[in-house]
């Protein structure tokens, strides 16, 4: 029923361009070929849409920054040869942005309150991931082409924050199940209509937001965590894994997983050293679920930059030779390690042991493993909970294999792990991996007065640390 579903809302999807033409004579419009698709089915294209940067781009970048998984033959993305893709900004600034709008906005004429609140926690996801990964971007004019405003201004990272967190509590206020409050349609391919499932999405990523600034706004964040934790009747967060939001895919031809899509035509994927090291270090049981063994049953990782040969471990089949695979959003053993962190750092009342626990339970339930592996897991040297955030943090960074962009986000605002530049990359003076994407050069030659000049771009990838960035000593 889902592929069904998926498949005739996105063939029947007219896609909402960023400019419109008025005024046609009612003449020229024909009732069986609309020039305007269905909310639903543009709601549909816009979680879809969004998957979309969890594909190609996000293997061959964030995901080798993050020492998760490599290129083993075509190693120039991997050792930093060229400037960034452009997929991220070009697919959010162009296609997103436009169709999330259409919906909203047709939500609010419609007084469909579910709907608008679910597209706009849609809309606050993709821009939190356009702005981690450039910094200062366009958001408070963008996506407004139609209106003629086609240079908008850049806005900070700390703005842009600020209205997120906004964004996030009106739409947690607007969720509210029941027809009376508005239905969101056979669009909705995360949740299927459930309204207090959204609502968590909501929550949950508002949990995630306010975490990525506390280094660098720890007042805001303490206040913002506190009040979603502290009341779960008004603000309710995910529970378990059955609240996860993902998009499924339905495996045919035509809607095929990003990453299995990406590697069905290239094939050169492989587990990095620094995850498989470390998993291999700690006996961690997800390891088998990540990673392919080799003929003697063991794993080995190839470092990143370098070539590869079969001494080393492809990505596990599960996620690069699985059609009908599944896209993360966002993930309830996320949340976890969030509530982890926030009582460690005294935002919230709490166990500290008891969350940490309850997160690596369920990344680890997530792939079928036992009860008993996880216990024995749990309380294996380097795993027992120690009390320290590091140790929260690199699990974190464990759990969020597959889900490279926030990985990537992670690591920067926690440090852990303090990996190193690839091993050939071709730019010499660095310490870390990439900091950010530079500007696409389309935006230098059609918005080169807004594009700000304080953000220095060293060799396409370093220079400018984003606002909630704090690390020092690194370059």
């Amino acid at each position: 029923m889902k592929t069904k579903i998926l498949i005739t809302l996105f063939s029947s999807a007219v896609l909402v361009l960023s400019s419109c033409t008025q005024n046609f004579e009612e003449i020229n419009t024909n009732p069986n070929n609309p020039d305007i698709a269905p909310l639903t089915n543009v709601f549909a294209n816009v979680i879809e849409d969004i998957t979309e940067r969890f594909g190609t781009t996000e293997m061959e970048y964030p995901a080798a920054y993050v020492g998760h998984v490599t290129k083993g033959t075509y190693t120039t993305v991997t050792n930093y040869q060229g400037s960034p893709s452009t997929d991220m900004w070009n697919g959010t600034y162009r296609s997103t942005l436009s169709n999330v709008n259409f919906v909203i906005e047709g939500a609010l004429e419609n007084e469909n309150n579910n709907l608008w609140a679910a597209a706009t926690v849609l809309k606050t996801y993709a821009m939190q991931m356009v702005t981690d990964v450039y910094g200062k971007v366009p958001y408070f004019e963008a996506g407004q082409g139609a209106d003629g405003l086609i240079h908008p201004k850049y806005d900070s990272e700390e703005a842009i924050y600020a209205d997120l967190l906004k964004t996030l509590d009106e739409a947690n206020e607007k969720l509210v199940p029941g027809a009376e409050n508005g239905l969101l349609g056979a669009g909705d391919l995360l949740y299927y209509g459930d309204i207090t499932k959204w609502k968590k999405f909501c929550n949950s990523l508002h949990l995630r937001v306010a975490i990525r600034m506390s280094n660098v706004d720890e007042t805001t964040a303490k206040a913002e965590i506190s009040k979603i934790l502290s009341n779960p009747d008004v603000y309710p967060v995910f529970t378990s894994n059955e609240d996860n939001a993902f998009l499924a895919y339905p495996g045919d031809e035509d809607w095929i997983e990003p990453w299995t899509a990406r590697h069905s035509s290239i094939g050169d994927d492989w587990m990095a050293k620094p995850i498989v090291d470390v998993m291999n270090d700690l006996e961690d049981p997800r390891l088998e679920f990540y990673a392919a063994p080799l003929t003697d049953g063991t794993y080995s990782g190839l470092e990143v930059g370098k070539d590869a040969d079969i001494k080393y471990s492809r990505v596990n089949d599960l996620f690069v030779n699985n059609p009908g695979g599944s896209v993360y959003f966002l993930k309830f053993a996320e949340v976890q390690f969030i509530r982890t962190e926030a009582i460690m750092r005294g935002f919230v009342n709490g166990s500290a042991k008891d969350a940490y626990e309850s997160a690596i339970t369920a990344s680890c339930e997530e792939y079928g493993i036992g009860r008993r592996d996880i216990s024995n897991y749990i309380e294996g040297f380097d795993v027992e909970f120690a009390n320290d955030l590091n140790q929260v943090y690199l699990q974190k960074w464990i759990a969020l294999f597959r889900q490279s962009w926030e990985a990537w986000a992670e690591m920067r605002r926690t440090d852990v792990p303090a990996l190193s530049p690839a091993v050939n990359s071709v730019h010499s003076g660095h310490n870390r991996p990439p900091f950010r994407f530079s500007y696409p050069d389309s935006e230098r030659k059609l918005n080169s007065a807004n594009v700000p000049a304080d953000v220095n771009e060293v060799h396409d990838y370093w220079g400018y640390q984003i606002w909630w960035d704090t690390r020092s000593g690194v370059q």
